[in-house]
Formats: structure tokens, C-alpha cells, sequence
């Protein structure tokens, strides 16, 4: 796995395991502009995406914090146990984690 793919794995895991981190910094209705972006760039390079990604994350700094941290510390992160929370982000945009899917190795 090239440092293009961690990104764009790293960011997959924030997404599907800490929903509250985009919910936190006012990120959520903005995943509508970032998964349009993705799903038109399917014949893209993973080095496309990643940057892609990277410029969404500059305007909430928060979630590039986390995106780092795991990247460095190469860990996945715990998912967050919350009753009351909002549906899935998955549910919302089930199209953007399988466009992000595709700009990383089989496993």
C-alpha cells in the first residue's frame, strides 16, 4: 500500500468508525460536496483522491488532526458506542466509501 492509499484508508475508517468527528466540526452536509467530487473521479489516480481529500479536510482541521494521527500511529480507531446518534454517515453517503474503496488494494 503506497502513502496514497493509506490516506484514502485512513480517511475510509474515520468516516465508518468516527462519524462523530465530521458531526463535531459541522462536517456532515459538506460530505455531500466531497462524495460528489469522488464518485466523478473513478478513473483518477490514487494520488488525485487523496489530494482531493486532503483539500476537503483543510477546512476542518480537526479531521485532519485524526487523519494524521492514525496515519502515523498506523492505527485503526475505535469505533465510538453512541445511543443517540445520528443514522450512519455510510447511510447518508453509501456511495462514497464505495468510490474510496476503489482507490485501494485488495486486501
Amino acid at each position: 500500500m503506497n502513502d496514497d492509499q493509506r490516506y484514502i484508508s485512513a480517511f475510509l475508517q474515520i468516516f465508518e468508525t468516527q462519524p462523530e468527528v465530521f458531526e463535531e466540526v459541522g462536517a456532515v452536509e459538506d460530505l455531500a460536496n466531497l462524495n460528489q467530487t469522488i464518485s466523478q473521479m473513478v478513473d483518477e489516480s490514487d494520488e488525485e483522491v487523496a489530494d482531493t481529500i486532503g483539500t476537503w479536510c483543510k477546512k476542518y482541521p480537526k479531521i485532519r488532526d485524526t487523519l494524521r494521527s492514525i496515519i502515523n500511529r498506523k492505527l485503526k480507531p475505535e469505533p465510538t458506542k453512541k445511543e443517540a446518534q445520528d443514522p450512519k454517515l455510510s447511510n447518508r453517503y453509501p456511495e462514497l466509501p464505495e468510490n474510496l474503496r476503489k482507490h485501494r488494494p485488495n486486501s
